[in-house]
Parts: structure tokens; C-alpha cells; sequence
């Protein structure tokens, strides 16, 4: 008899996020998330992209020159954490888990606490953000917020995550 072969909760979640990123217009990186309650029901998903009613064609909101805060993308962009956030505002997500395709900024993070979200799981991790993952780690581990990276829960079918992130190319 086959074996059937079924998609892991924490590839399936992931997998949300990071076809969640596609949709995010930014070049250079594309971010998702996914919020998910303790009954594993996906409750709300974000990427990085502009407010709404701001043109997300515009070019001058996708520049990168950070020596210019008018002509700085992050002046602009919302954050794919705090985007899945906003869209389920009508959902309580105390306790609930978020997957990101990136560790968070601090000002994510804040947001993160603040509704109540209890675990995150995450892709990827600027590691030359050295200063703020530690506020990020303090704070979480202040407010008790769990975070791991997706590679941590050494999923056997995680090779589907890595097939998902080789597809962004196409979609920058």
C-alpha cells in the first residue's frame, strides 16, 4: 500500500507567506505573512506594499535613496506583518501564531505584542540588523512571544518552501 504524503501545518502555513510576498511590488524585497488561531484557521495575510489609495505604480514610492525620506520606499511601504494585522482586525488574535518570510523589525514587532500574538515563525533573518533583532528578541521575550525560524522545526517537506522561494525571482 502508498503511502500518502501530506503537507506539514508549519510548510503549509509558510507556504502562505511566501506566496503572500508575490504580490508585494518592491524590487528588492519581497515580504509575506500569515496569522493563523490555535485552531490552525488562517484569520489574516499581509505583503509589503503601499497604504491603500496610494498608487503602488507610482515609481517614487518604490525609490531607495534612504538619504532622502521622500525619496525612500521606507517612508512609505507597509510592512507585511503589520499589513496581515490590519486585514483581521475583526479576528481576536490572542495566542494566535504569525509565519513571516522575514524576522521583524522592531516596529512590527510592537505591533506583533500589542494584539496578542504568541508565536512567530519565520523564513529568513537579516543578520546584519544585529542591534534590532536583539530589541526584537528582548521585547518578545519580555511579552512572551515565542520565535523560530521555520528551519528549526525541520519539517520533511520543507524542500517545498525552498522550490516556493527559488519562484520569487520571477515575480520581482
Amino acid at each position: 500500500m502508498k503511502k500518502e504524503k501530506y503537507m506539514s501545518w508549519h510548510t503549509y502555513f509558510m507556504s502562505i507567506a511566501i506566496l503572500s510576498s508575490f504580490r508585494s511590488k518592491d524590487r528588492k524585497t519581497q515580504n509575506g505573512a500569515c496569522i493563523v488561531d490555535a485552531n490552525k484557521k488562517i484569520i489574516g495575510i499581509g505583503y509589503n506594499g503601499l497604504p491603500r489609495g496610494c498608487d503602488d505604480n507610482d515609481a517614487d514610492y518604490w525609490a531607495d535613496n534612504d538619504e532622502d525620506a521622500l525619496k525612500s520606499k521606507h517612508s512609505y511601504v507597509v510592512h507585511a506583518e503589520k499589513n496581515a494585522i490590519y486585514n483581521c482586525m475583526a479576528h481576536d488574535m490572542s495566542g494566535a501564531t504569525m509565519y513571516m518570510t522575514q524576522f521583524p523589525c522592531n516596529t512590527c514587532a510592537q505591533a506583533i505584542i500589542q494584539v496578542g500574538i504568541k508565536s512567530i515563525i519565520y523564513s529568513t533573518r537579516k543578520d546584519h540588523h544585529t542591534e534590532s533583532n536583539q530589541a526584537v528578541e528582548k521585547m518578545f521575550a519580555d511579552a512572551g512571544v515565542n520565535a523560530k525560524s521555520y528551519l528549526e522545526y525541520e519539517a520533511t517537506d520543507s524542500n517545498f518552501i525552498d522550490s516556493l522561494d527559488q519562484l520569487k525571482s520571477i515575480y520581482k
